[in-house]
Parts: C-alpha cells; structure tokens; sequence
C-alpha cells in the first residue's frame, strides 16, 4: 500500500488515515486503531506512524486523550468570510449548540485599543467583557468585548450571561448592526487562553479582531477573540472576472 516514490511514509500514511476519517471509516468518536496495531497493518515502525497521526492532531482531525487512546473529532466548524461575524449564528448554522460562560464584566475608562476602534474619548466609559464561548460544551473561543456604555446605560451581567449580545443590542436597546470589519491573524496560545480553551499552550489559534457598526457608520462594538485552529476553519467565494468574448 505504500509506495517508495520519495513521498516521506509518514505523509503517505497522513493521507491514508485522513482519507479513512473523510469516508467514515473511522467515525466521530470512535478510538482509532493503537500504533502497534497501525505499525504490523503498514509493515512500518513506530516513528511514521506516531508523526502521521501528531499531523492529524495538529490538524483538528484527531484527538489524544489519556486513558482513551486516539479519537476521531467531529469535521471543523466552518464559516464563510463575507458573512456578518456572530458566534452564536456559527455555531448553530453548524448544527451545534452555542454556549457561553462570562468571565468578567467590567465598566471602565476606554484603554488606548478601545478608543482607537470606537472612536472614543479618553473619559469615555465602556464595558468590558471576557467571555468563554463554547459549541457543544467544548471550549471554541475565548473573547474581549468592548462597548460604549452611553449605547446601553443599564446594561447587566446577568443580560450578557442570558443573551447574544447582538440580539440583544438590537431588540433591548434597538442597536441595529450594518456593517462588520474583520481582521484575522494567525498566533499561538498563551497560557491563559490555552488553559481556559483546554490546549495546549503555543498551541496555533486564531486572533480575530471584529468593530461592528450601527447605522451612520458609527462603531458600536470592538472585540478580540482568540479562536481554536484545531477546530474551525473560514471559506471565502472568490468569482472569475467577467472577460468579453
């Protein structure tokens, strides 16, 4: 099965093992065969076989867990760059249950960050929000959330603890959100994050920086979300241009 060609075996049997988690082979949840086991069925020694399956780790497809063994993880939450950035709406557009622990809420004078994205001033009071957002009560997100307090004077603890806070904005404080901008950069988990999102530390994550804006273009709500690698990925639609014939 496999092939002397100069294709390293380890990436041989990568694509072997991913192939049979992509068909279902191996399904959600199941244990996966042990490295002995996968050693005598490819002829191999130990050291392609563990780094095929450390690739499939690294790559969300596979999961070690003491006392388990090696499962297969559900497919990647997946989610298109020009749709309006709501956790809540990902996740259950995945089939999933969205969830949501509050970490902190905080009224503060706007930090230099803060006051940069929302256009505020330096006496400018805002909330602030660390949030652990969670899909099927696994761990996806941890995220910072800044918003001005003049948009939502009476704002609680316990309403973010409740309630999207999109929905929220718009249907308690009729906040109508219009426009989102997204940046997006690839980083590693400190850790904190890694220990709150259960990862490893250095583990890769995904930074994404979000400002929505209401209408006139004002800039309502700032935040920084650090989200697992492991297990969302983002699509972008890209059309041909039109070329006359």
């Amino acid at each position: 099965m496999l092939k002397q060609n100069g294709v390293p075996l380890y990436v041989q049997l990568e694509e072997i093992f991913a192939g049979r988690i992509m068909t279902g082979e191996w399904i959600v949840d199941q244990t996966i065969p042990n490295e002995l086991a996968l050693c005598k069925e490819f002829d191999v020694s130990r050291g392609p076989v563990r780094q095929a399956l450390d690739q499939l780790v690294r790559r969300g497809m596979l999961r070690r867990k003491q006392g388990r063994g090696t499962t297969v993880l559900p497919p990647k939450i997946e989610n298109q760059l020009s749709d309006f950035y709501s956790f809540t709406t990902l996740i259950e557009r995945n089939h999933m249950r969205p969830g949501k622990r509050l970490l902190a809420f905080d009224t503060m004078y706007a930090d230099r960050h803060a006051m940069k994205h929302l256009a505020l001033s330096a006496t400018a009071e805002v909330y602030k929000l660390r949030r652990l957002r969670l899909a099927d009560d696994e761990p996806l997100v941890v995220e910072t959330v800044f918003i001005p307090a003049e948009i939502c004077p009476e704002l609680t603890a316990e309403e973010v603890a409740s309630n999207s806070l999109y929905r929220l904005l718009r249907d308690r404080y009729k906040v109508k959100l219009v426009l989102s901008r997204q940046f997006f950069e690839p980083t590693v988990a400190n850790e904190f994050e890694a220990h709150i999102l259960e990862i490893e530390k250095n583990a890769p994550v995904l930074l994404i920086e979000n400002v929505a804006y209401s209408t006139s273009n004002k800039p309502v709500v700032f935040s920084k979300a650090i989200m697992r690698g492991d297990r969302v990925r983002y699509g972008v639609e890209l059309k041909a241009p039109f070329e006359p014939g």
